[in-house]
């Protein structure tokens, strides 16, 4: 996934989408960087972006139609998802290490976890799928009350609830077993500030 013009969270990049299922979020979702510890090696993120959303559900998998990336996440009926992603890049090569020697190849391993929550929305007016009018019309005695605002049962009418959502995206890189990434690490342009690191998003939007 791409928060920005990065080369940050290429993990959860895309996904084959098929049939998403019913929209249940259009939103502005701000990105706010928390910590870096990987440095310019990811690219130059900025401190907070904002990033137009749609959110689909079916059959408990979320569809997140971002415009800097998608993903599907597994969801519950809380409304509690998780998107998990791993993988491994080859930076450099195995090459001789100028002293009669090879310098081991440079790979890394990354892990990409996107883990929040979903406030689905509450649209009172399809709520009842219209079952609220017939319902007084049937009842002539529970006009009354449901005029004063209460419902026929006697309750509080049902508030609408902008849908909104809230996440944490982290993206942990390090050294693959027996790999050597040490010309990666430095302060130069395009290093990694250090090895293992990581890069943690805070996601937060609403309708």
């Amino acid at each position: 996934m791409r928060w920005a013009a990065t080369a940050f969270l290429v993990l959860l990049g895309g996904c084959n989408l098929g049939n998403p299922g019913d929209l249940v979020g259009e939103m502005t979702v701000s990105a706010t960087v928390s910590e870096n510890s990987c440095g310019s090696a990811v690219g130059q993120l900025p401190g907070t972006t904002t990033i137009d959303v749609q959110l689909y559900e079916r059959d408990g998998v979320l569809t997140w139609v971002g415009s800097q990336g998608t993903f599907q996440a597994d969801i519950d009926e809380e409304g509690n998802f998780v998107a998990h992603s791993t993988g491994s890049q080859m930076l450099r090569a195995e090459e001789p290490d100028g002293y009669g020697g090879v310098l081991a190849p440079c790979v890394i391993d990354a892990t990409e976890e996107i883990r929040g929550t979903l406030v689905r929305r509450v649209t009172p007016e399809s709520s009842d799928g219209g079952e609220g009018d017939a319902a007084t019309e049937s009842a002539p005695d529970d006009a009354g009350e449901a005029a004063d605002g209460g419902d026929a049962d006697g309750g509080e009418p049902e508030e609408a609830v902008p849908a909104s959502v809230v996440a944490t995206d982290t993206l942990q890189v390090s050294v693959s077993a027996g790999a050597n990434c040490s010309d990666f690490i430095g302060a130069g342009a395009g290093a990694f500030q250090t090895l293992p690191c990581r890069v943690v998003v805070e996601l937060e939007g609403s309708e």
